[in-house]
């Protein structure tokens, strides 16, 4: 940083000389005399100082390396070393599956890399944010992960190598249908994760319900039991009322029909 800043003063130091001497060397050879003469001077020096401390910098032309939202997501530590371990190894193997689907030219397996990266990102976020789950996934970081990582570096080398055989078919194939159970199974991991959280809530929800009808804050069993009376009673006289419609119609139509055969006897 320190070496990039003295650059930047080297540059404006160079661009304010350069202005200032092609100025000077402009006025005695063209002496500008008008508004319009001095105006011309002044961009003409002004654009000669631009390109020289330009130049003094030195261009870099280098593009800066966006964070995948999936690794911004981890970016941070917990400040628990075993934590934090545990989460920068994660964060290598994210960049890992990166680096792994951006040389596999398959669609198929490139979407599942994708959501592979996304699910892993999510498991890491949440021992990011509850630490204690750490040891809840030190299977998955120890061995599921690795090994399927080996997979797809096995895919990557066959397809590499150009080998297409029947038996280099087969293992692509079943690499693909592999990587679609990682995926069930990091589905199920959130879900492992999130359970304590998701039970805390239902409490949460039973006692607040307990509370409001303790407080009178919400209807009574009474009331409930009434509803659903009467929602039953309207859907009785609504069957009721349909029954009557079909009977009324069956007993129309046999009435026209021995009407009409009583005018064809006659």
């Amino acid at each position: 940083m320190a070496k990039k800043k003295s650059y930047q003063t080297k540059g404006i130091g160079s661009g304010i000389v350069t202005f200032g001497a092609t100025f000077a060397l402009y006025s005695a050879i063209f002496k500008p005399h008008s508004i319009g003469g001095f105006v011309l001077a002044f961009a003409l020096c002004g654009f000669l100082g631009a390109i020289v401390r330009i130049m003094a910098q030195g261009l870099d032309l280098s593009t800066p390396e966006k964070t995948p939202e999936s690794l911004q997501k981890v970016q941070s530590d917990t400040g628990n070393p075993e934590v934090d371990a545990l989460l920068q190894k994660g964060r290598e193997m994210i960049r890992e599956i990166r680096t792994e689907n951006d040389l596999i030219p398959d669609s198929h397996l490139s979407d599942q890399l994708d959501r592979l990266e996304n699910k892993c990102a999510e498991i890491f976020r949440a021992v990011y944010d509850k630490p204690h789950k750490a040891t809840q996934i030190r299977k998955f970081m120890e061995y599921y992960l690795p090994t399927t990582l080996k997979m797809v570096k096995g895919y990557r080398m066959l397809d590499e190598r150009g080998v297409s055989g029947a038996d280099a078919r087969n293992a692509k194939n079943r690499i693909s249908d592999a990587l679609e159970v990682v995926l069930q199974g990091c589905e199920k991991m959130m879900d492992k994760l999130y359970q304590d959280d998701v039970l805390d809530l239902t409490t949460d929800i039973d006692v607040l319900e307990q509370m409001l009808r303790r407080d009178g804050l919400t209807e009574s069993e009474l009331e409930r039991a009434a509803a659903q009376a009467r929602e039953a009673a309207r859907i009785d006289a609504e069957a009721t009322r349909i029954a009557r419609e079909r009977t009324r119609v069956s007993q129309n139509t046999t009435y026209s029909h021995s009407n009409a055969q009583a005018t064809k006897k006659q």
